[in-house]
């Protein structure tokens, strides 16, 4: 900040007289100072922010991409299951067709998780 002096004339024989600002300009110029700062505070916070963004942007950036490469295994094992089903479905016609038409037996229902419990109890 540049402080503005004014050498006043003065009667001969007395030294010279150094006027600085007034009350009014040096209020001015502290309003001035505060701005200023308040400016460089405001640019700091704006940089900041500006990387925060960026951060932010490559981490959603490298979501999506892990959630893309997710869908892609997810429909290949559906693809696969259904395959696997397919081809369960075709055996099982197989094994009907070669027991002569008879559909296998059936396995008896297994008892469920409680009941077998309680039972050895």
């Amino acid at each position: 900040m540049e402080k503005a002096f004014e050498i006043v004339p003065v009667p001969r024989g007395a030294p010279p007289r150094v006027v600085g600002p007034g009350r009014r300009e040096r209020g001015y110029l502290a309003r001035v100072a505060g701005l200023q700062s308040e400016l460089e505070a405001a640019a700091l916070v704006e940089r900041g922010s500006a990387r925060r963004l960026d951060r932010m942007e490559r981490k959603l950036e490298a979501v999506r991409e892990v959630v893309e490469i997710q869908e892609k295994k997810e429909h290949r094992l559906i693809l696969a299951l259904g395959a696997l089903q397919r081809e369960n479905e075709l055996l099982r016609e197989k094994l009907a067709l070669g027991s002569g038409g008879r559909a296998p037996k059936a396995l008896p229902p297994r008892p469920s998780f409680l009941a077998r419990l309680f039972r050895r109890a």
